[in-house]
């Protein structure tokens, strides 16, 4: 077992110098300072490189990035003893993490000197061990870089989970100040409070719709009694789109489910619960929703969208594609094609695979791109090949290969039926494009802060709002003993 864990630490070790070498590619070129104040800027283009290798988030990528650099660059001699697989995920990232103030190279130095002899007997310690030991290497040779823990006021966050088993929930969790927290409970209360007493629901089951009715900015929940004398029946109109994708046949889905009311316990004479009658929805971005939800909670106020497969439709006749083309594209890709992209479908741009205008507004040369991977792929130098059923074909600018499937082929294939395929030639002569012919005279949006100088200007914020803290700390330590 323990062999094992230092395999897995060696492992994550070199995969962060991997990391850190296809960083030192990318900004060796002569022009690669130019490029760093470019919105998708060479570390957005490592960052898609590490993503797609990887199946992660560009979030992600970008973090085990910043790891890495930090790691290579401040720290080698811990680096060298991490990649033997004395060092965890856990210890580079506490290090990494403790560390971030650090704004001398000498004491950077010595802070890595003094860690590397030490750190392969710190496998088995506590969190809180680990950032002792870190933060008393940084005071003693940088003080005024020590890290001061977060007040909870600082940590306030709220975080929507959609439950991963397809039940049709989510979570909810958060830290608010304590004067919204009550504010909300009692708003909380109040909306419970609009329906009439024979809407089925229990207090806490009402509860929770109110918080569905707060997000869409309404001022009361709606009933469910049914009866048609119920003043308190009305649901108010929302402001906020979501987009549920389900079967036509899952509007009307009547298996039996019993979604309000109190829970009562099993008996004997009950039959088991039976499958699905339909095939779920999907929660666009999200996951999956049982057909019984999307019939009884969705449908009933939902706005309906028919969308219609294409078939051997010709191009349409101009660059922004009819509304009928662009829900279609969204509901068969579902999120960005990029490899490892997960942003939802109505949040990304419709991009022309064989660039307009020699490219055809038509659906097989059509699909959802993120802006941000939209710029890499217009600015990088990827290059792809999309095939009349969805699928895309694409080479990274290292000769990476990688394939990704519209996100329809499991829930609703019915979409992913071939589509009229671009003209051969049309392709062909694509592939003699430039990139700058490929980019139509389109440029790079700018930053206003290059990373280098936003993280710069992070850290001197955060170290003047520790300094007086930390001088006081010192001073008091610096104070000759009493006597």
């Amino acid at each position: 077992m323990a062999a094992l864990a230092r395999l897995e630490n060696a492992a994550y070790a070199h995969r962060l110098a991997a990391c850190y070498r296809l960083l030192l590619t990318y900004t060796a070129g002569m022009d690669s300072a130019q490029r760093d104040d470019w919105v998708a800027d060479n570390w957005s283009a490592v960052c898609a490189e590490i993503a797609a290798a990887q199946f992660i988030s560009l979030g992600m990528a970008s973090a085990q990035l910043a790891t890495a650099k930090t790691l290579h660059e401040w720290f080698p001699r811990i680096a060298e003893v991490a990649g033997q697989g004395w060092v965890s995920r856990r210890m580079v990232e506490v290090l990494v993490n403790r560390t971030r103030l650090m704004m001398s190279e000498q004491g950077r130095a010595k802070v890595d000197a003094e860690i590397a002899a030490r750190i392969r007997g710190w496998s088995d310690w506590s969190l809180q061990r680990l950032q002792t030991e870190i933060d008393y290497w940084v005071d003693r040779y940088e003080p005024f870089a020590l890290r001061r823990t977060q007040s909870k006021s600082r940590g306030r966050h709220v975080e929507v989970t959609i439950a991963p088993d397809g039940s049709g929930v989510a979570y909810i969790e958060a830290q608010v100040l304590a004067t919204d927290g009550d504010a909300l409970d009692q708003r909380l209360d109040a909306l419970a409070a609009t329906v009439c007493e024979h809407d089925p629901r229990t207090l806490d089951q009402r509860r929770a719709d109110a918080v569905g009715v707060i997000a869409a900015g309404g001022d009361r929940l709606g009933c469910l009694c049914d009866r048609e004398d119920c003043d308190a029946a009305h649901r108010s109109a929302s402001a906020v789109i979501v987009h549920v994708i389900a079967r036509e046949e899952a509007l009307s889905d009547d298996t039996p489910v019993q979604l309000d009311g109190a829970t009562r316990q099993p008996e004997a004479s009950d039959s088991p619960d039976s499958p699905a009658m339909t095939d779920p929805g999907l929660l666009l971005g999200h996951g999956i929703l049982p057909a019984s939800v999307v019939a009884a909670k969705i449908a009933p106020t939902a706005r309906l969208r028919y969308i219609r497969h294409p078939g051997e439709s010709p191009p349409e006749s101009r660059y922004r594609p009819s509304e009928a083309l662009a829900w279609f594209v969204r509901a068969r890709d579902l999120t960005c094609r990029f490899p490892g992209c997960g942003v939802p479908a109505h949040a990304c741009d419709l991009d022309h695979a064989v660039p307009w205008p020699l490219g055809p507004t038509q659906a097989s040369n059509l699909r959802c791109l993120c802006r941000h991977h939209h710029l890499v792929k217009t600015f990088w130098g990827w290059r792809d090949r999309q095939h009349p059923d969805g699928r895309i074909e694409w080479l990274s600018p290292t000769g990476q290969r990688y394939r990704t499937d519209a996100g329809a082929a499991l829930l609703f294939p019915r979409l992913c039926r071939p589509t009229a395929p671009v003209d051969p030639a049309i392709v062909r002569r694509a592939e003699t494009l430039s990139p700058e012919q490929k980019a139509r005279g389109l440029a790079m949006p700018r930053r206003k802060l290059t990373r280098q100088a936003a993280r710069h200007k992070d850290i001197d914020t955060e170290r003047r709002a520790n300094a007086a803290v930390n001088a006081a700390r010192i001073a008091k330590r610096n104070q000759p003993p009493p006597f």
